[in-house]
């Protein structure tokens, strides 16, 4: 009988730790799930306030809005005409970025 009472007393027993430790396991998830669901609301406003911010250094560095400035409040006028310089065989100032070649006209004596 005592046996008995001892085999029930540690099954209950072993049946409580076990459900303790379930829903500890269950609470840590839960906790888990709303920093989760937190960091990526935080996430989609740095998105959203990233696209701001693309959209504002877009409208920032707008070549119209650079004309305006330098004309209006900086009292800059456009060139009359432009000057290239020749350095050896390439022109420099032709287009940003770009390398035209010239051809170098041969000396006097040379054909």
């Amino acid at each position: 009988m005592r046996r008995m009472v001892l085999f029930f007393g540690g099954s209950l027993l072993l049946f409580f730790v076990i459900a303790l430790a379930y829903l500890g396991l269950q609470a840590l998830v839960l906790e888990k799930s709303f920093l989760v669901a937190q960091k990526r609301a935080i996430l989609e406003d740095l998105i959203a306030q990233r696209e701001k911010l693309v959209v504002e250094v877009a409208e920032l560095s707008s070549l119209e809005r650079i004309r305006t400035i330098a004309t209006e409040r900086l009292g800059m006028v456009p060139p009359e005409r432009v000057v290239y310089a020749v350095v050896g065989k390439e022109i420099l100032g032709k287009n940003e970025g770009e390398t035209y070649l010239v051809h170098q006209k041969p000396e006097s004596g040379e054909r």
